[in-house]
């Protein structure tokens, strides 16, 4: 990321930049990608490009988000020429580049907080919270070398049902950005976020909506069991080849296949030592992409067998005439 956001150009040039960053997303250190973002983005604009099932959806929509770019997701092999044709039309046409915006009068809490560029068919949403409607906002902006403005009468606006939480949302998302930028602390971040959550009753990573079930489902005086249930991987992913192999399970004793209706038999067997699991790797290597890559291997070293064929013919023939 640091090589690519690496721009040598003067920066007086009005051209912007576009990075197309194709990952499976599967890292830990976000934070460190979002720094380097952070400081280097300069005029550029990060489109992530996100392969496989299952990929890391925080990193890249956050990454767009500070990017000025989007996010494209790729789940299956399927879907690349259709989803790139959209994403190249889209780097193709970029309508309004720079964008800010302003109030006349009103006092306004505007979100998002980075504005992202405007492109082809796709609409410019913003919210703000207003103390008045009155006066005018106005918008602007660059297309290509020559500025852009608009201005829109406050009081013409519709009202509406929800907004309120539209803006609210936003705020967090804005709240979680500054936080990823280390501009203010995680506890500042917190008191925000659990403040609009509450005021706008909105799901986030500090409040849930929760349903209470009063019907009693285990019968009284009955101990409450810890289980662990298994989960299915992410399609795509093999068990072995991210957590290696499954264990074994020990073999049977002697005394109890010997005599399975001594019961003393069966109590020693349970008491005797079992061997200790197999201790699991300290680190997972996860695939390196979620395509079929072994069909494609297959398919390239049959074609260039048939290559060496045809050369070899030719060659033969060559020299018979």
């Amino acid at each position: 990321m640091r090589a690519a956001l690496t721009d040598t150009a003067d920066d007086t040039t009005d051209h912007v930049r576009q990075v197309v960053f194709l990952t499976d997303g599967a890292i830990g250190n976000e934070q460190q990608l979002f720094e380097a973002i952070t400081a280097m983005r300069g005029r550029s604009r990060i489109f992530m490009v996100g392969i496989g099932s299952a990929p890391n959806t925080y990193l890249m929509t956050r990454a767009a988000e500070l990017g000025r770019g989007a996010f494209t997701h790729i789940g299956s092999v399927d879907q690349v020429e259709e989803r790139m044709r959209g994403l190249f039309a889209k780097l193709e046409n970029p309508a309004v580049t720079g964008l800010s915006m302003k109030f006349s009068t009103a006092a306004a809490d505007i979100t998002p907080a980075v504005l992202p560029d405007l492109y082809r068919d796709e609409p410019l949403v913003l919210a703000a919270k207003l103390d008045h409607a009155d006066g005018s906002v106005e918008i602007n902006g660059h297309i290509g070398d020559r500025p852009w403005v608009i201005r829109l009468a406050l009081a013409q606006a519709a009202e509406g049902k929800g907004l309120s939480k539209v803006w609210a949302r936003r705020k967090i998302s804005d709240a979680e950005v500054a936080r990823t930028m280390r501009q203010v602390t995680p506890d500042e971040v917190d008191k925000t976020i659990l403040a609009l959550a509450l005021e706008h009753q909105l799901v986030t990573r500090l409040t849930s909506l929760v349903a209470v079930d009063r019907t009693p489902s285990r019968p009284a005086g009955e101990p409450l069991k810890l289980a662990e249930l298994p989960i299915n991987l992410p399609a795509g992913w093999d068990f072995e080849k991210v957590f290696g192999e499954r264990p074994r399970l020990p073999a049977q004793p002697a005394e109890r296949r010997a005599d399975t209706n001594d019961s003393r038999a069966q109590l020693a067997s349970l008491k005797r030592p079992q061997p200790a699991p197999a201790a699991r790797p300290e680190t997972v290597t996860l695939p390196k992409t979620a395509t079929d890559a072994e069909l494609s291997m297959i398919l390239g070293a049959s074609l260039a067998a048939l290559s060496l064929i045809l050369v070899a013919f030719n060659r033969r023939r060559r020299f018979s005439l």
